[in-house]
């Protein structure tokens, strides 16, 4: 661990995949990063990798679905980083089930961690910056599945939906303090959580049909993409949605 006098950043969901690349690619542009899991022994492993090398990290443990996990989180990672600067809100939970099969409890597992959660550690980390006089910037990572209509995502679409409503909503109450809100929305990414359901060939054929580009989305764009909106010299960049998709809602 080197000691730096880098910005830091705040990243949910991060053991793995997308969250992951978005840390590394935080980390590459020089920012100290906090990541979080639902198990932080997931993380230990990759903080090894080189990204990491020049950077100050930590891991932590976070159940977005739990108000005393949430409540501590920024106070943990200001303790082990110092002030935030950035909060990327990746983590979420995935619910594909017809509609009139849905259960009250798998509704409350997949909005509470990805839409109440990330609400309130929103609140939390503005709270920060707010006490601390610091400018911050937050990003929501949505879906195409909150803009668009398609069968048996209805949960997950519905939390993706609301998360984008409410960074509007909070980009505009928090404008004169300081703190922008944005949100990057993708399509499918090609991830590790991805191989299984694209490597039949039936299936990966039907899904790029739908995009015009004839490709999936690279999760180092959606990185790009979060690095672009995190940067200070976008200071007047808020309550915007960068939509990462080939063209699939463009259709």
């Amino acid at each position: 661990m080197v000691e730096t006098t880098n910005r830091k950043a705040l990243v949910t969901g991060a053991a793995a995949g997308l969250g992951l690349e978005i840390s590394r690619m935080l980390a590459r542009d020089g920012y100290d990063v906090a990541l979080t899991s639902r198990d932080a022994g997931k993380l230990e492993s990759v903080l090894s990798h080189a990204d990491f090398k020049n950077v100050k990290t930590v891991a932590i443990g976070l159940e977005l679905g739990s108000e005393d996990s949430v409540n501590q989180a920024v106070e943990t990672v200001t303790e082990a980083l110092g002030d935030l600067d950035v909060l990327v809100n990746n983590g979420a939970a995935a619910l594909v089930k017809p509609a009139i099969e849905v259960t009250w409890e798998e509704w409350d597992n997949v909005v509470d961690p990805t839409l109440k959660g990330t609400y309130f550690l929103s609140c939390r980390f503005a709270e920060h910056c707010i006490n601390a006089g610091r400018a911050g910037s937050v990003v929501n990572i949505a879906s195409t599945h909150g803009i668009v209509g398609w069968p048996l995502r209805t949960v997950y679409g519905t939390a993706k939906g609301g998360m984008i409503q409410m960074s509007r909503m909070l980009a505009i109450e928090w404008v004169d303090k300081d703190i922008r809100v944005n949100t990057v929305s993708p399509a499918t990414v090609l991830t590790e959580s991805r191989a299984a359901s694209l490597s039949d060939p039936k299936n990966r054929a039907s899904m790029l049909s739908r995009i015009p580009t004839g490709r999936f989305v690279e999760s180092s764009e959606i990185a790009a993409a979060v690095v672009y909106f995190a940067n200070p010299d976008n200071a007047s960049v808020t309550g915007q949605m960068l939509v990462v998709d080939g063209g699939l809602t463009a259709v």
